[in-house]
């Protein structure tokens, strides 16, 4: 379990950032310290990664070093991508919750939103299908009435969005919509690589009696697909209130994929001011866990900053219900994993005939992506 780190380059915030998003192409896990220092100046915040990264990670360094000319352009270029956040948007009332939620982080990141609506394609429908009609289909003219009434309902909710914000006085957030042709899933995976969102908020149906279908199977595709955090929206969250992520967990099961997570995770939350819940859940706590747990503690106060932080070992026969009850305890408001925790998330979300009623799905979920 032991991790050991080396500082790669100490810059300036946007040339960090940059370097950091490009060691990430390459599938090198970095994370910064002092991100406090936002402004232009002399340098300060340091780029860490782990040891065993070191040679790759120099080469991207060096690399990184002699693209000097244009790296101005890029850094901008950069920022502005991780201030957009895409929400794909089916006109359903877990999509409208998720963009009011999409809102409340905008706000305080000053970021684009991005509705996207994915419409039925008419034209992939099996001909076997169609046989059964007594009348020609002119899929020309469906598909024209299908874009432009799709077209008509996004304009219409991005401006009920806009007027949001005008109401509330919201300033630095833009509202923007697109619309594209084909199956949900796949089409917006395209779409993220195309767009290049730094987040991505997914609606879900949020009922603990569908267990994991509670998220949809597009939100459990994308989110385990897709390489930028997603945040899904449970229907029944109060998303209308605006209340921010105050207290947010994070599960840990003790990989050295947890310090990549939570600089990540310390980036987000801070404009929020979030209290950090770092939690490993196990039914017999060993002294190795309680070593790691001690080392995850440091590296939040001391490398990442953070100051607003509870560290703990839950010991419990069944790891789910303990985590429900210390989510309930604490009065989580957001839960956060990576894709490495993907049987958790399952156990955690799909509850047992059993147990449906114990835990309902109503706290949003983000993901980070794990690199390895």
């Amino acid at each position: 379990m032991k991790n050991e780190f080396i500082t790669l380059a100490t810059l300036t915030y946007m040339r960090a950032q940059l370097l950091s998003a490009r060691l990430e192409q390459e599938g090198i896990e970095s994370f910064m310290t002092n991100v406090n220092r936002i402004k232009e100046g002399p340098g300060g915040v340091q780029v860490i990664i782990n040891t065993e990264d070191a040679e790759k990670a120099m080469a991207v360094w060096e690399d990184f070093k002699r693209a000097y000319g244009k790296e101005k352009q890029d850094a901008i270029d950069f920022m502005r991508i991780a201030r957009r956040i895409l929400v794909p948007f089916d006109f359903t009332s877990h999509a409208e919750n998720a963009a009011l939620y999409a809102l409340t982080i905008a706000a305080k990141m000053k970021a684009d939103i991005q509705l996207l609506n994915v419409y039925f394609d008419p034209g992939v429908v099996p001909f076997s299908q169609l046989e059964s009609f007594s009348f020609t289909v002119n899929f020309n003219e469906v598909e024209g009435e299908v874009e432009q009434e799709t077209e008509n309902n996004l304009k219409n909710h991005a401006e009920k969005l806009k007027q949001i914000l005008k109401k509330h006085k919201i300033r630095g957030v833009n509202i923007f919509y697109d619309m594209v042709k084909g199956s949900a899933t796949t089409s917006i995976l395209s779409y993220i690589k195309i767009y290049k969102p730094g987040l991505v908020i997914m609606g879900t149906r949020g009922s603990e009696l569908e267990g994991l279908r509670s998220f949809g199977s597009v939100t459990a595709k994308v989110m385990k697909k897709a390489r930028v955090p997603v945040l899904a929206v449970p229907k029944d969250f109060p998303a209308g209130n605006f209340k921010e992520p105050a207290r947010v967990l994070y599960a840990t099961d003790l990989n050295r994929s947890d310090y990549w997570a939570l600089s990540k995770l310390a980036s987000f939350v801070k404009p929020f001011g979030s209290k950090i819940f770092c939690v490993h859940v196990s039914e017999e706590i060993e002294k190795t866990e309680e070593v790691y747990m001690h080392r995850v503690k440091e590296f939040i106060t001391k490398t990442l900053g953070v100051e607003k932080l509870e560290c703990g070992l839950l010991e419990c026969l069944d790891p789910q219900l303990g985590l429900e009850d210390f989510i309930k305890e604490k009065n989580i408001d957001l839960v956060v994993m990576t894709t490495r925790h993907h049987s958790l998330i399952e156990r955690l979300y799909t509850p047992s005939v059993t147990k449906k009623f114990l835990f309902q799905t109503t706290i949003p979920l983000l993901v980070f992506h794990a690199l390895k």
